[in-house]
């Protein structure tokens, strides 16, 4: 439990206060409940929000994210006798997100009912990435003999999984050029890319490192081009075999303003998953060539 972060929304500053104490005696750290927190900080399983029912607005945004199905943003939602939005809970898509509590039992209860909420979480997690694996599987299994169909797969989980509203997986063809094999917008798969230093997907590819670009108007390595919407986006190399062998572009980023570390580490897990079915295609594809030359 270590780097827990604790973060509250409680009318009652005394209260509040005394909670604030509970936290900082278990070794926890705490902040008061803002925007970056709920926006940013979703991915992580080490923070728990402890929020008053009566802040609907934080609560509606919270479930905005946790509504996502392969989100699990831990809540411990408190009543008091007097709350008029006692049955703000019953409106959730994921009930086992929340933690609905009375105030009075929280205030004796309070550290067992976080560790319960964030022990939950990552073992949610986790199973999150198990779904990925078996969703990989079955999708290998869907389509053999067509790639582009098991990376377009591949490819929608990993966007909706990072919020991202565009994306696209390219990888290296024969002719030192990039092919757009699965993409968010269909008309751009089948498109080769030739080697142009000064693009991010190049830049991926040459420096085998990840490119994370804040605002790319403002950014030197790079031209503002109107293929994106918005001016963040993350770039990360694809290995197969420990040989550089493409790039999984994110953009368009829906809940939060930029792309962070942890997308990052939870994009390469997610590769991680993909690389040996990938690697079983790029195979299969290099022993019908030698076929054919037969």
């Amino acid at each position: 439990m270590n780097g827990l972060k604790v973060c509250t929304a409680i009318r009652n500053k005394d209260f509040e206060d005394d909670v604030i104490k509970a936290v900082k005696e278990m070794g926890w750290t705490h902040s008061y409940v803002n925007m970056d927190d709920i926006v940013n900080e979703n991915r992580k399983t080490n923070q728990v929000f402890v929020v008053e029912d009566n802040y609907a607005s934080i609560l509606n945004l919270i479930e905005f994210h946790n509504s996502s199905k392969l989100n699990f943003m831990p809540v411990v939602v408190l009543s008091s006798p007097d709350s008029k939005f006692k049955d703000w809970v019953k409106g959730v898509k994921y009930p086992e997100k929340y933690f609905h509590t009375s105030v009075n039992t929280f205030r004796y209860l309070s550290a067992p009912i976080i560790t319960a909420m964030v022990n939950l979480a990552e073992s949610y997690h986790n199973r999150i990435f198990g779904l990925f694996r078996e969703c990989t599987d079955s999708n290998f299994k869907n389509n053999q003999l067509d790639m582009r169909a098991f990376l377009d797969g591949e490819l929608k989980f990993i966007t909706d999984l990072l919020y991202a509203e565009r994306g696209s997986i390219m990888l290296l063809g024969d002719k030192n050029t990039l092919i757009i094999e699965a993409a968010t917008k269909a008309s751009l798969v089948g498109l080769e890319v030739e080697r142009k230093p000064d693009s991010v997907a190049w830049t991926v590819i040459d420096t085998m490192q990840p490119v994370f670009v804040e605002n790319i108007a403002s950014d030197p390595r790079f031209k503002k081009t109107a293929g994106y919407a918005k001016d963040y986006f993350l770039s990360l190399p694809i290995f197969l075999n420990k040989k550089i062998a493409g790039v999984l572009n994110l953009s368009d980023k829906m809940v939060s303003l930029i792309f962070d570390t942890n997308d990052y580490e939870k994009a390469q897990s997610l590769l991680a998953v993909m690389e040996p079915y990938l690697y079983i295609y790029k195979l299969t594809k290099y022993v019908q060539a030698l076929r054919n030359k037969q």
